[in-house]
C-alpha cells in the first residue's frame, strides 16, 4: 500500500489493485469563485490532476475544500465516485448534477468492493451526520482509516476499533478551521490569539483520542491546508491552526503509533518503507507572498463581483426573512431546540435585522439599540443573504470565508449554526 498527499484533505491511497483519491481540490492560477484557497499554494497544473486518473474518487462531503466542481470535472465522468450513505444526500445529487454516471452510495456495515480483493466501507460522522463521512478502506489486506474533517466521537472509533483491528493507517484531521475566533469581533487581539491557542491545543487532543481508541500502527495528521480570500487572510495567525509535527508531538505523550508525516506531493510506500519528496511544514511566515496575493482579491460579493448587488437595487427583506424563519421554525422544532434568545444579520444597513428564537417574528433594530443579554450577529453581503434564502448557497459552505460574527456572551451555541442552514424559503 502508497499513500501520496497533495494539500488538505486531497490524496491518494493505492494499493495493487485500486487507486483511490480523496477530496480532490487544488486552487489552479490563485483563483477561486469559492473564496477558499489551498495553503500553502499548491502547484499543480489540470494536467497533473487529470493524470492521476484514479479508479475511484472519495467524497467524503460538498463543503467547498472537499467537493470542487472545478478539480472533479477534470476526471472522467465514469470514474466511480463513492460517498457515504446521508439521510439527506446533498453530495449524492451534487455529484450526479456534475454528470458522474457511476455514483455509489456507500453502505457502511456492507461496504463496497474495490478492485482485486480491496473493499471499502463509509459511514457518516456521528457528531455531525449531515456535513461529514469517514472513510475505511482494506488495500493490499491493510486497514487504513480518512477522518476527514470528523469530530470525535468515542462510541463511533470504539466501534470502528471493534470491527476492524488491528488498523494499519489513521488519517486524522490534527485541525479543524472555521470562523472562529479569527473573525469573531466581540474578541480584542490580546484575546483572539489566546483563543486561537487553545483551540489550536483541543485540536491536538482531539487527534490524541483518536489514536487513543483506533490503536494505529501509523498515524498520519493532515488537513488544516485552507486560507480565507480578502482581507481575512491576513488573520491566518489567529486561524488556531498549529502544526502536524506539534499535534504528534502532542499525541505520543499518551499513544504509541508511528508518525508520517507528509507534506505536499509526499508519498510513502509501506511495503517499500521508502519515502519519497521533501517535507516541508507549512509556516505561516514562509508564504507571505502568497498571503498577500490572496489577500488582494477581491470576492464574488464586492462591487464588480459576479453576485453584487448595488444599494439602488436593495430592498427591505422582512418579509421574506419571515417567510424563511417560518421554515427555520419547523426544522428548529424537529431538532428539539428551543430557546428564547435571538439572532441578527447585518448585510450593512443601518438597521439589522432580530430573529427571536421562541417564535417566527422578524424586526429592524439598530445595533446600538440592542437590549438581549444573549444573541449573535452574523455580518454577510446582501448578495450572500439572498443567495442563502434561495438556496443558491448552503450556510456552512460559506459562513467562514464571507462572514464575520459578534457573539455575547462569548460561548458557542452550535445548535444555532446547524440551524442557520435551514433559513430558506
Amino acid at each position: 500500500m502508497r499513500i501520496t498527499y497533495f494539500g488538505n484533505s486531497m490524496m491518494l491511497l493505492e494499493s495493487k489493485a485500486s487507486r483511490v483519491l480523496s477530496d480532490p481540490w487544488v486552487t489552479f492560477d490563485r483563483n477561486s469563485d469559492s473564496g477558499l484557497y489551498t495553503f500553502p499554494e499548491l502547484i499543480m497544473s489540470r494536467e497533473d490532476v487529470a493524470a492521476l486518473a484514479p479508479d475511484f474518487i472519495y467524497i467524503s462531503h460538498t463543503h467547498a475544500d472537499h467537493f470542487d466542481e472545478e478539480t472533479l470535472k477534470l476526471f472522467s465522468i465514469s470514474t466511480p465516485i463513492l460517498i457515504a450513505s446521508y439521510a439527506h444526500n446533498f453530495t449524492e445529487r451534487n455529484v450526479k448534477r456534475l454528470g458522474f454516471i457511476d455514483v455509489r452510495v456507500v453502505d457502511s456495515q456492507n461496504g463496497q468492493a474495490l478492485n482485486g480483493d480491496d473493499w471499502c466501507w463509509i459511514e457518516p460522522n456521528a457528531v455531525y451526520p449531515e456535513v461529514d463521512s469517514l472513510f475505511v478502506g482494506r488495500l493490499d489486506g491493510q486497514i487504513v482509516v480518512n477522518l476527514n474533517d470528523n469530530a470525535f466521537d468515542r462510541q463511533q472509533c470504539e466501534n470502528l476499533s471493534a470491527r476492524f483491528l488491528p488498523i494499519h493507517l489513521v488519517c486524522v484531521p490534527f485541525s479543524f478551521q472555521g470562523p472562529y475566533p479569527a473573525f469573531y469581533e466581540n474578541l480584542t487581539t490580546i484575546e483572539r490569539a489566546a483563543a486561537a491557542e487553545q483551540k489550536k491545543l483541543r485540536n491536538y487532543e482531539i487527534t490524541t483520542q483518536f489514536a487513543e481508541v483506533l490503536k494505529p500502527k501509523w498515524l498520519f495528521p493532515f488537513a488544516a491546508g485552507a486560507i480565507y480570500g480578502g482581507a481575512r487572510a491576513r488573520l491566518f495567525p489567529y486561524y488556531g491552526v498549529g502544526t502536524g509535527a506539534d499535534a504528534v508531538d502532542y499525541a505520543k505523550a499518551r499513544v504509541d503509533f508511528k508518525p508520517l508525516l507528509l507534506s505536499q506531493s509526499c508519498s510513502y510506500d509501506f511495503e517499500a518503507e521508502i519515502y519519497s519528496g521533501v517535507r516541508q511544514e507549512p509556516l505561516y511566515t514562509e508564504h507571505l507572498d502568497y498571503i498577500e496575493a490572496i489577500a488582494r482579491k477581491r470576492n464574488i460579493f464586492e462591487e464588480g463581483g459576479a453576485f453584487w448587488i448595488a444599494e439602488k437595487e436593495r430592498i427591505d427583506l422582512t418579509r421574506l426573512l419571515q417567510r424563511a424563519r417560518q421554515r427555520q421554525l419547523v426544522w428548529q422544532k424537529r431538532r428539539n431546540y428551543v430557546s428564547s434568545s435571538a439572532f441578527y444579520i447585518d448585510v450593512g444597513e443601518p438597521n439589522l435585522y432580530r430573529f427571536n428564537l421562541a417564535d417566527d417574528s422578524v424586526t429592524r433594530v439598530v445595533e446600538g439599540d440592542i437590549l438581549d443579554d444573549v444573541f449573535e450577529i452574523f455580518r454577510l453581503p446582501y448578495g450572500l443573504l439572498i443567495g442563502l434564502l434561495t438556496g443558491h448557497y448552503n450556510w456552512s459552505n460559506v459562513k467562514t470565508q464571507y462572514m464575520s460574527f459578534f457573539r455575547k456572551p462569548n460561548v458557542f451555541n452550535p445548535d444555532l449554526h446547524v440551524l442557520m442552514s435551514y433559513l430558506q424559503l
